[in-house]
């Protein structure tokens, strides 16, 4: 009983943080900041929008998937692929763990200014928190990955616990 609900919470959870996240791609900031940063900072200019649309479904897909018990593990591992990758985008030179913040972030990108004109305007960071939320999100799917398969293991060494039968004696 109490995998079942460590499991429908690490996956609602995580579903939530997806589908905000999700959310956040497609009816956030236009230009996205962090996309759009990225983009000013590498020169590639596929990340805006392009990359953020495709980053926004595979958040959506995951989240569907796992909220349906048969797919969790699938979803949960995309989950953490993604989380993985803004993680990974957090630590790298083209987007940093400390983002400028986003409101003056997307109106300078939207003014059309180049990287090095964005970072001499010293706009304030959001102090880690995204870079935060991308590894919380890592972490969730982690975990929900990992209920999963211990539940999985008990059930195919026989270790499971049968549900209680009612008894009407």
């Amino acid at each position: 009983m109490m995998d079942r609900v460590l499991s429908w919470s690490f996956a609602l959870a995580l579903a939530g943080f997806l589908f905000f996240m999700s959310f956040q791609k497609v009816f956030g900031f236009d230009p996205n900041p962090v996309f759009g940063l990225i983009e000013a900072r590498s020169g590639i200019s596929i990340f805006e929008p392009g990359v953020r649309y495709l980053v926004a479904v595979l958040e959506l897909v995951a989240a569907v998937l796992v909220v349906w018990p048969r797919m969790r593990i699938r979803g949960a591992q995309l989950g953490l692929l993604v989380a993985l990758g803004a993680v990974a985008f957090h630590l790298s030179p083209w987007l940093g763990w400390q983002v400028p913040k986003l409101a003056p972030l997307s109106e300078a990108l939207g003014r059309g200014l180049t990287a090095a004109q964005i970072d001499a305007l010293n706009l304030g960071t959001d102090h880690g928190a995204m870079f935060l939320l991308a590894a919380t999100i890592a972490a969730l799917a982690a975990a929900s990955i990992f209920v999963e398969r211990s539940q999985a293991q008990a059930k195919s060494s026989g270790t499971a616990t049968p549900p209680p039968r009612a008894s009407f004696a």
